[in-house]
């Protein structure tokens, strides 16, 4: 079966062949004994027997269906197979009372789709680690004005706090990808900023950061009208001719409620 097996340039796959590198994934993840664990993708599954040895626990996420009879004939019932699309299901329908923890070698094409389904459901997850593009990494520990800085880096940052564990090269794959990719741990922040409605505040940070070389004043029309952007800069704290990937998250939070009270 292994031996027929075509990897899939569509679905994004380079299955992992280090030992090394699969073990310090699991490492990274610090999990306890019968702990919840999310894989998602977890091909023919070699991160998956490392994570059996550290919980039994283990439910995984796998869209391609030519993978099922793998997946199966190496571990039976020992994992719960999900054959679905995780970026269609109900998230809802697979939460427990106890908290999950999430270990990924992550498609490429569904990193930041994936991400921010992640930040809707942060309250639910202990901690999150997956390796992704070295480029989507640094998107999300990007710092204020630089030009990896964006909605991402927002959304990852005000929901949990993350940390670059490490660089892994693409001679670690098969088939090796073409650029280097990243793991990432993702921490649910205790100090999470209150907004009172988030959905609100969300379109408040996208619109701004819409085009990048418009001033504030500018994005804002769509959201708020032209007429509403004169009357909020005058009692805003925040200069509208700033553009918005100036703005730390502080000041979006400040600009959300001028714009709403």
């Amino acid at each position: 079966m292994n031996k027929e097996f075509k990897h899939k340039k569509s679905l994004g796959q380079h299955f992992l062949k280090d030992q090394n590198i699969i073990r310090k994934i699991a490492d990274v993840a610090e999990i306890k004994p019968n702990e919840k664990i999310w894989e998602i993708g977890p091909g023919k599954g070699v991160l998956t027997k490392e994570l059996l040895t550290r919980s039994k626990n283990l439910t995984c996420f796998e869209i391609d269906h030519t993978l099922y009879p793998i997946l199966e004939k190496t571990f039976g019932d020992r994992i719960k197979l999900i054959k679905s699309d995780i970026l269609r299901i109900n998230w809802n329908d697979y939460f427990i009372d106890e908290k999950i923890k999430i270990v990924a070698n992550l498609p490429y094409q569904i990193t930041s789709p994936f991400l921010f389904e992640v930040a809707k459901y942060a309250d639910k997850f202990s901690r999150v680690i997956v390796m992704i593009q070295k480029e989507v990494a640094q998107r999300i520990a990007a710092k204020v004005g630089t030009k990896d800085y964006g909605i991402l880096t927002l959304k990852m940052q005000y929901y949990f706090n993350p940390r670059y564990e490490f660089t892994v090269k693409p001679s670690v794959f098969v088939p090796p990808p073409k650029v280097d990719s990243a793991v990432i741990s993702l921490i649910p922040r205790l100090d999470k900023p209150f907004v009172k409605d988030e959905k609100r505040f969300w379109r408040v940070v996208e619109v701004s950061l819409r085009n990048r070389r418009k001033m504030l004043r500018r994005n804002l029309r769509e959201l708020i009208g032209k007429e509403k952007v004169e009357i909020l800069s005058e009692k805003c704290d925040i200069d509208l001719t700033r553009r918005g990937e100036t703005l730390t998250e502080s000041e979006f939070i400040k600009l959300y409620e001028a714009i709403e009270y």
